[in-house]
């Protein structure tokens, strides 16, 4: 079975199967090969699924989740901004999406270094509107055990945007 397969994508609906992201990116992405359209597809999910945290995705992580998307998967400017509007449209109509199809993809094509960037990654996007909150903070630790990291490089992850940890600031 293939990474692309996985996803289930072109075929009838099943319980394996994420979301309607993975053929949504079959269409907007053509060119690309299967494992190429898995990892956009897993990286561009998680990245919704945190800008999603708190149930409203500003402008701020709107954009910072189209940089991403250019620095991590090569993308246009213009392909950036379609596939963050489909990630986020996809994580909007299935919010408890449980995000282990995306750990799983990107653990079978991404190395140990690549890993923890995905989580740095993810808590540049959940510090791009200045705070980032318990549950994004929560949310990215479950993302680094779907990715087989150990704590301590949840925590490197997390020292790379201690200045916006909500919780250690004072009101």
């Amino acid at each position: 079975m293939s990474l692309w397969d996985f996803f289930n994508f072109g075929k009838s609906t099943t319980p394996e199967q994420v979301s309607g992201l993975p053929s949504k990116l079959g269409e907007l992405l053509p060119e690309l090969d299967d494992q190429s359209r898995a990892k956009i597809a897993a990286i561009s999910g998680l990245l919704a699924c945190v800008a999603h945290t708190d149930f409203n995705v500003c402008d701020l992580e709107r954009g910072s989740i189209e940089k991403s998307l250019l620095t991590w998967c090569k993308l246009s400017e213009e392909q950036a901004k379609a596939v963050a509007t489909l990630a986020i449209e996809e994580v909007k109509a299935l919010a408890s999406l449980d995000v282990h199809h995306y750990t799983n993809t990107l653990d079978k094509i991404l190395n140990d270094e690549e890993r923890v960037g995905v989580l740095e990654m993810l808590f540049q996007l959940a510090a791009s509107d200045e705070d980032v909150d318990i549950e994004e903070s929560e949310f990215i630790r479950h993302v680094g055990h779907g990715l087989r990291l150990d704590h301590h490089e949840f925590v490197a992850a997390r020292a790379t945007v201690l200045a916006h940890l909500k919780i250690l600031k004072k009101d």
